[in-house]
C-alpha cells in the first residue's frame, strides 16, 4: 500500500475539515469552487488510498466515521500548526520572542493574570494572546492546536483526554452577593435564606456547577426555579452588583473580589465540595521556553496566597 501522506496537500486537508463541517459533497464543491464529481472522485481516491472509511453515506449527506473522526482532528491540528507558523513568523519579524496561546476559564483569570505578569518581565517581547470560555470548547481547542495551554477547573471527563496536567491548588467555592446586599450585613444565614433570592450559577455539566449541584444533595435542598445560567464571569458579576441576584464563586476568586470592594461574601459556611484548578497542555509537542516558564510561574503565583493565608494563622 503507498503512502497516502505523501499525496496529502493543504487544499486537501481544507476540503476534509470543509466535508466535516458541512455534510454534504454539493455544498463543499460550491464553498470550495470545484466540481462535485471531481471532489467524490477525491475523497473516494483518498479512503481506497488509507483502506477506510472516513464518511459514511445517509439519507441527509455525509457524517464522520469513527475513523474519519480521527483523520478529522489530524487535519483540523495540522491546518491550525500552519496557520500558527505563518503567525508566529510574522510576530518573530516584527521582534518578538516567542508566543504563546492561552486558554483560560473564569475561575482561573487571577492566577493567569499574576502568572503572566512573571512571565512578561522573563520575556518582554513574547507575543501572548489569552481566550477565555469555559472548559470543554477551551480543551477541544487545545487538543486541535488553536491553543498552547489551558487553565481551569479540573473535572468531568478532562482527565481521561490525551493531555498533560497539573493540579495548581483545591480550594471551596461560596456565595456572593453585591457589597449593601441584605444577607451581607447577617453574621449568619441559611440556606432557606439564600433561597428567597434568584441565583446565577455556571451551565450544567461545568466543574463549578458539579460541585453545588453535589452540595446542594447534601444539604437537601435544590435550586430555587428561577435561577439563571451564566457562562460568562462579567454578565454575572454585573448582574450580581446591580441586584440582590447572589452567586457561587470559587472561594479565592471571591476573594479577589472582595478585596476590591467588588462582592460580598455571603455568610453561609464555605461549601466544602472541593474543586480543583489545574493546568492542561499536550503530550504531543515539545513545551516551548515560553510555556515552560509560563507553567513554572502558574504553580508558583498559584501557591502564594494558601502561603500567605497559613502564615498569617501562625503569627
Amino acid at each position: 500500500m503507498s503512502d497516502w501522506t505523501q499525496k496529502l496537500k493543504v487544499q486537501h486537508l481544507r476540503l476534509l475539515v470543509c466535508i466535516g463541517e458541512q455534510g454534504n459533497l454539493s455544498k463543499v464543491a460550491e464553498i470550495m469552487n470545484i466540481t462535485q464529481p471531481a471532489l467524490s472522485k477525491w475523497l473516494s481516491s483518498l479512503e481506497e488510498d488509507i483502506g477506510l472509511t472516513l464518511f459514511e453515506r445517509h439519507s441527509k449527506g455525509l457524517r464522520p466515521s469513527e475513523g474519519g473522526r480521527l483523520m478529522l482532528e489530524h487535519a483540523r491540528r495540522l491546518l491550525n500548526d500552519l496557520e500558527r507558523s505563518r503567525e508566529d513568523i510574522e510576530q518573530f519579524k516584527l521582534g518578538a520572542q516567542g508566543s504563546l496561546l492561552i486558554g483560560c476559564s473564569p475561575v482561573a483569570t487571577d492566577c493567569v493574570s499574576l502568572a503572566l505578569l512573571s512571565l512578561i518581565k522573563d520575556y518582554p517581547n513574547v507575543h501572548v494572546q489569552v481566550v477565555e470560555n469555559v472548559m470543554t470548547p477551551l480543551l477541544q481547542s487545545l487538543i486541535s492546536g488553536k491553543v498552547d495551554v489551558v487553565v481551569g477547573r479540573v473535572g468531568g471527563k478532562a482527565l481521561q483526554l490525551p493531555l498533560n496536567y497539573r493540579v495548581l491548588y483545591t480550594e471551596p467555592v461560596c456565595f456572593v452577593g453585591r457589597c449593601n446586599h441584605p444577607l451581607a450585613t447577617r453574621d449568619k444565614i441559611s440556606w432557606q435564606d439564600l433561597l428567597e433570592y434568584r441565583w446565577i450559577v455556571w451551565p450544567t455539566g461545568t466543574p463549578i456547577r458539579v460541585s453545588i449541584d453535589n452540595a446542594l444533595v447534601d444539604q437537601g435542598v435544590m435550586l430555587p426555579e428561577n435561577y439563571l445560567e451564566s457562562s460568562s464571569m462579567s454578565v454575572t458579576v454585573n448582574m450580581v452588583q446591580a441586584s440582590d441576584i447572589v452567586s457561587i464563586l470559587s472561594w479565592r476568586l471571591a476573594q479577589r473580589y472582595v478585596e476590591k470592594g467588588q462582592l460580598a461574601m455571603l455568610p453561609l459556611p464555605r461549601i466544602e465540595q472541593k474543586g480543583s484548578v489545574g493546568v492542561f497542555w499536550r503530550k504531543d509537542n515539545a513545551p516551548s521556553d515560553a510555556l515552560l516558564r509560563f507553567l513554572a510561574h502558574l504553580t508558583s503565583t498559584s501557591a502564594e496566597p494558601e502561603n500567605a493565608d497559613n502564615s498569617n494563622a501562625r503569627q
